[in-house]
Parts: C-alpha cells; structure tokens; sequence
C-alpha cells in the first residue's frame, strides 16, 4: 500500500521520512509504495515475458552476426583483388 511521506532533515544532515497526513498521493511530497507495487524488475518477469526478452536477445546477436559476415566477405573480396 503506497503511503505518503515528508522528508524531515536531522541535525547531522541525514533524511528522516515521516507519515504524512494527506491522503492524495497526487499531493504528497514523497511517496513511499512497497516492493509488489514497484513491480518491474527483473524478478517478477513471467516465463513467456522472459522468453519474449531473450528471443529479442537473440534476434539482435544474429542481425549483428549477419553484418560481421557480410563486412568479412567484403574486406576479403578487396584483399583478392589487390594481389
């Protein structure tokens, strides 16, 4: 549950968060929610979401493969005909 909260500054410079008493989350000055509601991160990523990702993975490790290939057949067909 996502909670409203005010920084106070300590005497030695540090922060203190403190409960603050307006409800609008929209209001607040610092709002402070829980691990199940930040929710995007690696973690909690479903199988079919990290299959998705490594597929992309993949997908971006061939087209720069591909381009390799093709810059090395390139550089070698000059280095033939230089000879």
């Amino acid at each position: 549950m996502s909670q409203c909260v005010k920084a106070t500054q300590n005497q030695d410079g540090s922060l203190r968060l403190e409960p603050d008493t307006q409800q609008d989350l929209q209001q607040c000055q610092f709002v402070l929610q829980t691990g199940a509601e930040v929710g995007n991160s690696l973690t909690t990523l479903t199988p079919a979401q990290g299959a998705e990702i490594s597929a992309y993975v993949g997908a971006i490790w061939a087209l720069a493969w591909g381009f390799k290939q093709i810059a090395k057949t390139l550089n070698s067909g000059d280095s033939q005909n230089e000879d």
